[in-house]
C-alpha cells in the first residue's frame, strides 16, 4: 500500500509535457545521437530548446548534451608539377637578389604550400646557395628563407642530394630563387610543389516543406516562418519559367524571443553581435511599417536554356530567429510571375547526444520546465576533443495526425434555413392580427363620433 502511494505521489510530481514522441534506437551502445525533426522544433516552448528532454520508461529525464562543435575538416595533400622560368639579371646588378634566378609559377596550385622539390640535370655536381622569396604580383617580394642550399654531390659511387625545401604553409602565387653572392644558379630540370587543401565538412541542413505566402499585395508577399527555425538558408520555388527579378528581403523578429541561442561559443556570439550591427546600419528598403528590417538584396531566377533549366541556388542568409519574411521585388510581384512563389527554409540540424539509462523504451518530450543541458565533455568524460560522435543513433517517431473526414458542414446558426410554420401557428397569428385591427377600429370610431354630432 505504501509503495502504491509512493508511486502515485511520484507520478503527481512528474512534470507535465506539452508533447511526446517515442524513440527508435539503432544499436546497443550507451550513447546515441538524435537529430530533432522540424516538427519538434516548431512545438518546443523555448527558442533555446531548453524544454526538450529524453525520458526513459519510468519518465525520468536521462542525461543529454547538445552537439555544438564545429564540423570536422579533412585535409588533402597533393604534389603538383609547376612551370619555372629563368629571370634575367639586371644590367647594373650589384646585390645577389639582382643576379636573376629562377621564378616558379604557382598560380594553379590550390591550398597552402608545404614543400618545394627541385630536380637538377643529370651529371650536376656542386653546392648551390640561394634565397626563397614569395610574391603575389611579381612586383613586391617578401623573404621566406634567406639561405637555402641545394646539394648534388657524388664520391666513390655514393651520392648526396638535398633538393627539398620546407615552405611551412606559405601562400603565394610565385616563388623566386635568386642565387647568393658567389654561388652559381642551380641547373634545374623540374620543379614540384606539395600543397594541402582543407575541406570543412558542411553540417547537415534540414529543409521545411514549401511555404506559401500568408498575404500578398501588388508590391510584396509576406511569409510566416516556422517557430524556432533560424533563417539560415532560403530556396526559391518560382511558379513560371524564364523568370528573373531583383528581390529585397526584409524580416520581422519576435521581440519576446530569447536572444541567446543554446551553447553558442564566444566567437559565434561575437559574430551574431556584429551581424546585428550590420543589419542595423544597412539601408532599409521602403516599408509600410517600421517593424521590418532590411536583410539582403538578391536575384531570383528560373531560366529555361537549351542545355537545361537553371534555377537560383539556395541562398545563405544566417539571419537567426525570424518570424516573418517579406519578399519585395523591384517592380512589384508581377516580376516573379503570374502566381506568387513558394519558398523553403533551411537550417542546421539540431542534434543532441543522450545516455540511454534503462529502462527502455525511451521517448522525446518537450514543452516542460526549462533546464540546462550538459556539455559534451561532461556527458562523455572519456571522449577527447574532436573525437567522432557516437555511431549509434535514435530517431523520433512522430505521431501521425489523422486527416479530418470531410463531412457536410452544418448550416450557420446566424442564418438558419427558413422553415415552414405549422398551420395552427398560422391561424393563431391571423387571429391576433384581426383582433388588433378590430380594437383599433373601435377606438377610432369612438374618437370621431362626437365631432360628427356637433
Amino acid at each position: 500500500m505504501r509503495h502504491s502511494v509512493g508511486w502515485a505521489l511520484l507520478a503527481c510530481a512528474m512534470p507535465a509535457w506539452a508533447g511526446e514522441a517515442p524513440l527508435t534506437l539503432q544499436g546497443k551502445a550507451p550513447y546515441h545521437g538524435l537529430t530533432l525533426p522540424l516538427a519538434v522544433l516548431a512545438q518546443a516552448s523555448r527558442a533555446d530548446l531548453g524544454d526538450i528532454r529524453v525520458l526513459n520508461a519510468r519518465g525520468e529525464p536521462v542525461p543529454h548534451a547538445w552537439v555544438d562543435e564545429p564540423p570536422s575538416s579533412t585535409a588533402e595533400e597533393r604534389q603538383h608539377a609547376v612551370p619555372f622560368f629563368q629571370a634575367p639579371a639586371a644590367a647594373s646588378a650589384v646585390t645577389a637578389s639582382q643576379q636573376g634566378g629562377w621564378i616558379v609559377d604557382l598560380r594553379k596550385v590550390p591550398g597552402t604550400l608545404l614543400e618545394l622539390n627541385l630536380a637538377v640535370k643529370p651529371g650536376t655536381h656542386g653546392v648551390y646557395s640561394f634565397a626563397i622569396e614569395a610574391s603575389d604580383d611579381l612586383q613586391q617580394w617578401r623573404l621566406h628563407t634567406g639561405a637555402a642550399q641545394l646539394l648534388s654531390l657524388q664520391r666513390q659511387g655514393l651520392r648526396l642530394e638535398h633538393t627539398r625545401f620546407d615552405l611551412s604553409g606559405l601562400r603565394a602565387r610565385y616563388l623566386r630563387l635568386p642565387p647568393q653572392t658567389g654561388s652559381a644558379l642551380p641547373p634545374l630540370s623540374a620543379a614540384k610543389v606539395t600543397s594541402v587543401t582543407h575541406y570543412a565538412a558542411m553540417p547537415p541542413v534540414q529543409w521545411s516543406e514549401p511555404l506559401a505566402p500568408t498575404q500578398c499585395t501588388a508590391e510584396h508577399c509576406d511569409f510566416t516562418l516556422p517557430r524556432h527555425l533560424p533563417l539560415d538558408r532560403l530556396e526559391w520555388q518560382l511558379a513560371d519559367a524564364n523568370t528573373l527579378a531583383s528581390v529585397d528581403l526584409l524580416v520581422q523578429r519576435d521581440r519576446g524571443e530569447p536572444a541567446p541561442a543554446r551553447g553558442r561559443s564566444h566567437r559565434q556570439r561575437l559574430r551574431d553581435h556584429l551581424r546585428g550591427i550590420r543589419h542595423k546600419d544597412s539601408p532599409a528598403a521602403p516599408s509600410p511599417t517600421p517593424d521590418w528590417t532590411f536583410l539582403q538584396r538578391t536575384t531570383a531566377y528560373w531560366l529555361r536554356l537549351p542545355e537545361g533549366d537553371v534555377r537560383s541556388q539556395p541562398l545563405r542568409l544566417d539571419a537567426g530567429a525570424v518570424t516573418q519574411l517579406r519578399v519585395q521585388p523591384q517592380g512589384g510581384m508581377v516580376q516573379l510571375g503570374a502566381r506568387p512563389p513558394t519558398i523553403r527554409i533551411g537550417a542546421p540540424a539540431a542534434t543532441l547526444v543522450f545516455l540511454a539509462r534503462e529502462p527502455a523504451p525511451f521517448r522525446l518530450a518537450w514543452g516542460g520546465e526549462a533546464a540546462t543541458a550538459m556539455s559534451l565533455a561532461q556527458l562523455m568524460p572519456t571522449r577527447k576533443p574532436h573525437d567522432p560522435l557516437p555511431v549509434d543513433t535514435a530517431s523520433v517517431v512522430m505521431p501521425v495526425v489523422a486527416a479530418p473526414v470531410a463531412t457536410p458542414a452544418p448550416a450557420p446558426a446566424s442564418a438558419p434555413a427558413p422553415s415552414a410554420p405549422a398551420p395552427s401557428r398560422k391561424l393563431w397569428l391571423w387571429g391576433v392580427l384581426l383582433a388588433a385591427l378590430g380594437v383599433m377600429g373601435t377606438m377610432a370610431w369612438r374618437l370621431l363620433r362626437p365631432s360628427k354630432t356637433s
